[in-house]
This record gives structure tokens, C-alpha cells and sequence, in this order.
């Protein structure tokens, strides 16, 4: 037979192992949990709501347009009160932009506008909420002529050539022309800004 006090180490060390290596599987569990967890958030899709950085990119890119607007620029804010992520859109950015939002030497200024009204109103600058895609092009028709730049933060219009141009400032600073549609709408861009953006 073992001595008393070898058996006694047996024992502490047959207990410190099976302690160690629970702990260590259970170490190794939470880590493959974490790193899940992690991959869950990188990979799943989330909506981009509107910054203040996205307007700041759109205020800065309209004084960029040649002859453009200078100063207080109202833009009316294109939604359909009827979808709700357009009417929340819609809501966000009046609220960004409050009294005034100034971007270069641009100060914004905007006002929720109906779809059924966007091709009546005289505004400098048109924005396309998400929601009111079925609406670009016969508002887009109907004030091309006049001038007014039609803007967005998503591609839906732009890909249609139903908008002037889409900015966005993530995943990084993006700044997107229609060339049919700048055309359409006689807007010009400088050399130098035309060297930031990409054309389709």
C-alpha cells in the first residue's frame, strides 16, 4: 500500500486536473461562443440609419455642383406617410437638420414634402426616403427640367438614373453620380470634385 501522504497527493493532484480542466473547457466554450457571437454581429445585415456625417457630405458635394445653390438651401424631404420607414427616414432628418445644418458654405434647411406633391414644389433639392421607390421616376420627370438636383442615401435611384446623386458616409465616405441624370437635370461638376466621386 501507498504511504498515507502520497495518496493524499494523488488525490489533490487527481483534483486539481479534473478542476483545471473543466475550467479550461469551459474557457474554451465561452471563447467559441464569443467568437459566434461576434461573427453574428460582422455578418448580419443592419440597416445604415442617417447620420449627421451623411448630411454633411451631401452639403458639402451640392457646393461642389457648378452654379449650384449657395446659402440657406431648402430640400424638400421626399416620403410617403403611408410607409413607415420612409415616414421615420423622413422624421430623422428634419431632425438632424432642426434650424439649419451647415456644410461648407452650404446651410441646410428641409421640409417633409408628399409624394403626391414632390412634382409641384420648387425646391432647390429633392431627397428620396426609402420607401417611395415607385414614385422616382414620374417625380423625377417632372423636375429634371427645372433644375432641382434629386438626391438620396440609397441606390435605388441612382440605379435607375431617377437621381442626380447618393452619398453616404458608411462603411466609408461614398459619393455616387448618375451622369444620365445629372444631364438630364443640367448639373455640372467641377474637375476637381469630379476626381472624389464615382459616375455611372
Amino acid at each position: 500500500p501507498l504511504p498515507k501522504y502520497v495518496s493524499l497527493i494523488l488525490i489533490f493532484l487527481v483534483f486539481y486536473f479534473r478542476l483545471f480542466f473543466n475550467e479550461v473547457t469551459v474557457k474554451r466554450n465561452l471563447f467559441k461562443a464569443l467568437l459566434c457571437a461576434l461573427s453574428l454581429v460582422l455578418i448580419a445585415p443592419e440597416a445604415q440609419a442617417i447620420s449627421q456625417k451623411d448630411m454633411q457630405i451631401l452639403g458639402r458635394a451640392l457646393g461642389f455642383i457648378e452654379n449650384g445653390p449657395i446659402g440657406d438651401v431648402k430640400i424638400g424631404i421626399v416620403h410617403d406617410s403611408e410607409n413607415d420607414i420612409s415616414e421615420g427616414e423622413a422624421e430623422e432628418i428634419i431632425s438632424l437638420i432642426g434650424n439649419g445644418f451647415r456644410s461648407g458654405k452650404i446651410n441646410l434647411q428641409a421640409e417633409k414634402v408628399p409624394t403626391a406633391k414632390a412634382s409641384e414644389v420648387t425646391y432647390p433639392v429633392l431627397f428620396f426616403t426609402e420607401g417611395t421607390e415607385s414614385k422616382h421616376k414620374s417625380i423625377f420627370d417632372s423636375v429634371n427640367s427645372k433644375g432641382t438636383i434629386t438626391v438620396s442615401t440609397h441606390d435605388e435611384c441612382l440605379n435607375t438614373s431617377n437621381c442626380v446623386m447618393v452619398v453616404s458616409s458608411a462603411p466609408k465616405v461614398d459619393i455616387k453620380i448618375s451622369t444620365a441624370a445629372a444631364g438630364s437635370s443640367g448639373v455640372s461638376f467641377g474637375s476637381a470634385f469630379r476626381m472624389m466621386i464615382t459616375e455611372h
